[in-house]
């Protein structure tokens, strides 16, 4: 909802309340029907928007509900515009007395809504375009008459008059009004087209309707050389007075994507620009190598050793290394089971080979050790198994010695 009145200015808001009051004139009961603040205009789309997202069933929305969903719409208190869409007819109660409590949303209001939209954006000539494809529509479709198309086609003959006229009276007007009223006639070139599209139907469908059709086509031709012309001065103040802000944004867009290079730099042909300053100093190339060079990495010192007294990095040695001995005397004294000797060689072979080394290890150094009570036998036979966890071992048999010779 905010969108829809964001970016206007005090200027544009008074331009569309006069054709809002122009719009209504037709059917208005007084000359100040019509509101005076354009804000206002935002409880009519909080209230079409509420029923829009909140009334799925069509049973219609309490006042409550409504008051809640709408809240701070714009200047105004809620109960006054309630009070006005009801007795306007915009907010209706339901036929089914069950729900009298409730408030529905008249279909007639949002067909005004969308096109108070369209009259914010321009002066009636969306609502040509829409007549022109819609009556070459219903004539293609068989839905209508000659008399039908011979009034639609006068209709749009004194709208497309009326249209360029206004255009003409502008030739004169200064540029601040030419370019407050460029954006209300910017489907020229759409309408043109649409009304040849419609001639060329009428033209085969009713031939006897030729003179219409060519009045028709006079009235386009002219709103179109006039809207050309509009631009055509624009475009000349624009270059002689160098102000781009005269064009918008999506014009510039437009002519970099679809223009030819050689058109593009006609726009700068008379520009003089200052010559490129490339000399450098010593200090700024310096400085520059300062800003980008890579940081180098931090490294931080290694973490002193503790010297503390009772740290004594032998005695721990000495203590790492009885540990080793005890684990490894357990673990061959669990092999023997008891017994003073035990062969090795399928419990090797029972295992990986990272296992089967380790243990092969353990037995050797253990039997190299002369503070363990244990010896090695190795023979000289080689048993092979290419399916086996260990491909190849030689037999290997473990001594428990009762006295273990002295130091």
């Amino acid at each position: 909802m905010d969108d829809l009145f964001s970016n206007q200015d005090d200027e544009s808001d008074s331009a569309f309340l006069a054709r809002l009051c122009a719009f209504v004139a037709p059917v208005a009961h007084a000359s100040d029907a019509v509101i005076k603040d354009v804000r206002l205009l935002r409880w009519a789309h909080a209230v079409y928007e509420a029923f829009g997202d909140l009334d799925e069933t069509g049973a219609g929305l309490t006042v409550a509900e409504l008051e809640a969903a709408c809240k701070e719409a714009g200047p105004g208190m809620f109960e006054s515009r309630v009070a006005v869409f009801k007795a306007m007819g915009m907010l209706t109660r339901p036929q089914d007395h069950a729900f009298l409590r409730r408030l529905l949303f008249n279909p007639s209001a949002v067909a005004a809504l969308l096109v108070f939209e369209r009259l914010r954006r321009g002066r009636g000539i969306q609502e040509i375009l829409i007549l022109l494809d819609e009556t070459r529509q219903e004539i293609l479709a068989g839905l209508v008459s000659r008399e039908d198309v011979e009034t639609k086609l006068l209709t749009l003959r004194r709208a497309l008059s009326i249209s360029a006229g206004e255009l003409v009276q502008l030739r004169d007007r200064p540029v601040e009004e030419l370019l407050r009223g460029r954006n209300n006639h910017r489907s020229a070139d759409r309408l043109l087209t649409e009304a040849r599209e419609l001639v060329a139907v009428v033209e085969s469908r009713f031939p006897e309707l030729g003179g219409s059709s060519s009045k028709l086509i006079t009235q386009a031709l002219r709103y179109s050389a006039a809207a050309n012309e509009l631009v055509d001065r624009l475009l000349r103040r624009v270059s002689a007075d160098r102000d781009f802000s005269m064009l918008e944004p999506e014009q510039y867009r437009t002519a970099a994507l679809h223009s030819p290079q050689n058109k593009l730099a006609e726009v700068l042909a008379d520009l003089v620009f200052d010559p490129a300053d490339a000399s450098i100093t010593p200090d700024e190339v310096l400085g520059a190598l300062e800003r980008f060079r890579p940081r180098q990495p931090r490294q931080r010192p290694p973490s002193a050793p503790d010297l503390s007294d009772d740290h004594d990095p032998v005695e721990q040695a000495r203590e790492r290394r009885a540990r080793l001995r005890e684990r490894r005397e357990a673990t061959l004294r669990l092999h023997l089971r008891g017994q003073i000797a035990v062969d090795l060689t399928d419990a090797i072979r029972s295992v990986p080979w990272p296992h089967a080394i380790k243990l092969v290890t353990d037995v050797l150094v253990a039997a190299a050790d002369k503070t363990l009570p244990f010896t090695v036998s190795l023979s000289d036979v080689l048993h092979v198994d290419a399916t086996g966890l260990v491909s190849y071992v030689t037999p290997i048999r473990l001594i428990y010695e009762e006295e273990t010779p002295d130091d």
